[in-house]
């Protein structure tokens, strides 16, 4: 007998909070001028942790800031968690060259209004960084995830089964209603998450293909260093050294599906990472089975 859908705490992720100081003093901050947008459990914690290394990537005040997956998002409030234009001021005369400000956020690549936000709000010059993973093995990750964090009560295939009931109408309502937030969409997107293609679709159509730089997780859990210093490169910044490189963060959860679940997973994502591969122009480095 099929599980109905569970919705039991499944509430979206807070935005953070900024203090009443960086609300007071957001005109004089800066506003995030790249993005990392995903995927989720694609290694992104990682990558932005080894960026944020660099001095010339100024600090922001919290981790995922959301802000342009939220209600009401704002110009202010993007500039609420992000540092002083002194500060940068300073460190330009100090140091000289360039410095970015970014934002990290995985639920910004999914997230159906984001794209068209983040170009009124932050101008069709941002630059975008996108890490993907082998959709069947993030599916699983993500999964297990949920679980870990009490939202999810279903197993694996339940909830697999249950995701397009749970989901049904949620993008449509996002798209139609500019404070609605879904936590259905952000927590039990298994498989939806992993339809790269119609995502970076959206990102396309906002920014145009050469302002985002799409790279695989595969590469990075490979080379994380390597990977990083690719990124600082494209934003302009010179690389990290090397003798300072941390260990890999979060390289995924240490258990993998069982191999008729993979099976299933990656014959259910073939036909979508064809239509990615096409959209790049190049390969993705997944099995189709």
């Amino acid at each position: 007998m099929p599980h109905a859908p569970t919705t039991h705490s499944c509430v979206p992720t807070p935005e953070p909070r900024p203090s009443l100081h960086r609300l007071i003093s957001a005109p004089w901050r800066v506003l995030p001028d790249f993005l990392l947008i995903g995927a989720q459990k694609s290694g992104t914690t990682d990558l932005d942790r080894r960026i944020s290394r660099s001095p010339r990537i100024l600090p922001r005040a919290a981790k995922e800031c959301r802000i342009l997956a939220g209600p009401r998002p704002s110009r202010s409030r993007c500039r609420s968690l992000q540092e002083t234009v002194f500060r940068r001021a300073g460190l330009r005369r100090r140091l000289g060259g360039r410095f970015r400000a970014g934002d990290a956020c995985p639920y910004y690549l999914f997230h159906p209004r984001t794209p068209k936000i983040a170009r009124d709000l932050l101008g069709p010059e941002l630059d975008l960084v996108v890490l993907l993973r082998d959709p069947a093995l993030r599916a699983w990750s993500h999964h297990r995830h949920e679980r870990r964090l009490g939202v999810e009560t279903l197993d694996f295939e339940d909830a697999i089964e249950q995701e397009p009931a749970r989901l049904a109408g949620e993008t449509q309502r996002l798209l139609d209603d500019a404070d609605a937030v879904s936590g259905l969409h952000e927590h039990f997107s298994y498989l939806a998450r992993g339809r790269y293609a119609e995502q970076l679709e959206r990102w396309f159509e906002a920014f145009g293909s050469e302002r985002i730089l799409v790279l695989f997780s595969e590469d990075h859990f490979e080379d994380p260093e390597g990977t990083s210093n690719r990124v600082l490169d494209w934003l302009g910044i010179p690389p990290n050294p090397s003798d300072a490189a941390p260990p890999i963060a979060n390289r995924g959860d240490g258990e993998a599906p069982p191999p008729e679940i993979l099976h299933r997973l990656r014959t259910h994502f073939a036909p979508q990472n064809e239509q990615l591969a096409r959209l790049l122009g190049r390969p993705v480095p997944w099995p189709d089975s």
